[in-house]
């Protein structure tokens, strides 16, 4: 049976990356904070202060937490004034601080509050349309930098995943091999016609730390959301559910700014969907599916939707994220997973999702202590 594997930012995280989207406006803050001068100016916000602001030492200020930022700007209102990009960026500086924010999910959110304002004038509808979709690129071109910064850092291959790929491949008895032996695998316990597909929805190249170690031409990698530093295969950012009740209505506006950071659309600018498919409609080739590190948000729900009612698509199992109170979010990740199935599709959910009892943590929480 044909092997599917989605990488999401989990995957990352579990090899000690800071790519959430809290650790990237983290960073936009302090990279400003570097610059020892009267007025901070970056892509995000500008800051004028009547000192140079340096901490105790004289050295840049530094925060290790937005919390602390906005106490620092709210602490100094008289010395110091901020104004930011956009509205949005303020936004969701505020709201990460409060909680794990998704910027894609908050986006859209906004494109349907401006949609939805019935009160606003033709002229303010697109002067907020038009700032809100400025200020996604401003966080896209911001966002490549950073994530360049962390995944030059050196990485340690895991262990426990490699074993997760060992129980991935090693399927039937007697079978003629077709994977090299790098991962310590029994060569004897494949497949003839198995086939492997990563299908990677992070920027970086972690994953090509253990795809390197296969040595067959049956294992594919797609980027669908494109690479790091690859021109044929830019960044992908933005929402893509258009199974949401609200998107039906925007698209009929007929006004394409609304679309404009569609991952729809975007998926049209390579052949990565088309080749993701062409992997998933082979003739009497059923597949199964291992989700690594993704957070089933629903800004990929119309992709995940039309991989998980594929007619070939037999099983789901999800790696769940091992937390510091010795709980995990394996409840939580089968909650989100429900969600890409329509309603007349929740018993096939609950039928063919592996059960917590067979599956297992992407890795085990280690204490940093």
């Amino acid at each position: 049976m044909n092997k599917l594997v989605i990488i999401g930012n989990g995957f990352d995280l579990a090899h000690g990356m800071k790519t959430r989207y809290s650790d990237f406006l983290l960073w936009g803050i302090n990279e400003g904070f570097k610059q020892n001068s009267l007025h901070i100016k970056t892509p995000l916000f500008d800051v004028k202060s009547n000192y140079i602001i340096r901490d105790q030492n004289y050295e840049p200020f530094q925060f290790s937490k937005i919390d602390d930022f906005l106490k620092f700007i709210k602490e100094q209102k008289g010395n110091i004034t901020i104004n930011y990009s956009y509205p949005f960026i303020e936004y969701l500086i505020g709201y990460a601080n409060m909680n794990w924010v998704d910027i894609e999910t908050e986006y859209y959110h906004e494109l349907v509050n401006i949609y939805s304002d019935r009160n606003a004038t033709n002229y303010e509808t697109k002067k907020r349309l038009n700032e809100l979709n400025l200020s996604l690129e401003c966080i896209k071109r911001e966002l490549e930098k950073y994530l360049q910064i962390e995944s030059s850092k050196e990485l340690v291959v895991s262990d426990e995943i490699i074993s997760h790929f060992k129980t991935i491949f090693a399927v039937t008895e007697n079978s003629t091999p077709h994977f090299g032996d790098i991962f310590g695998i029994d060569r004897t316990k494949f497949t003839q016609n198995e086939e492997l597909l990563i299908l990677n929805f992070n920027y970086t190249s972690t994953i090509e730390n253990y795809l390197h170690r296969l040595v067959n031409g049956r294992t594919t990698l797609i980027n669908i959301h494109g690479k790091l530093g690859d021109m044929n295969n830019s960044l992908i950012f933005g929402y893509g559910d258009e199974t949401d009740e609200n998107y039906e209505r925007i698209e009929k506006l007929n006004d394409n700014e609304y679309l404009k950071h569609m991952k729809s659309y975007a998926y049209l600018q390579t052949s990565n969907y088309r080749k993701l498919f062409e992997f998933l409609d082979k003739k009497d080739e059923k597949f199964e599916v291992f989700v690594m590190g993704h957070s089933c948000g629903l800004s990929d729900r119309l992709l995940f939707t039309h991989i998980l009612e594929h007619p070939n698509f037999n099983s789901v199992k999800i790696y769940f994220y091992d937390k510091p109170d010795g709980t995990n979010d394996f409840f939580e990740k089968s909650q989100d997973l429900s969600r890409y199935f329509r309603l007349n599709a929740k018993h096939k959910m609950r039928k063919i999702l592996i059960p917590f009892n067979e599956s297992a943590p992407l890795v085990k929480y280690k204490s940093e202590e």
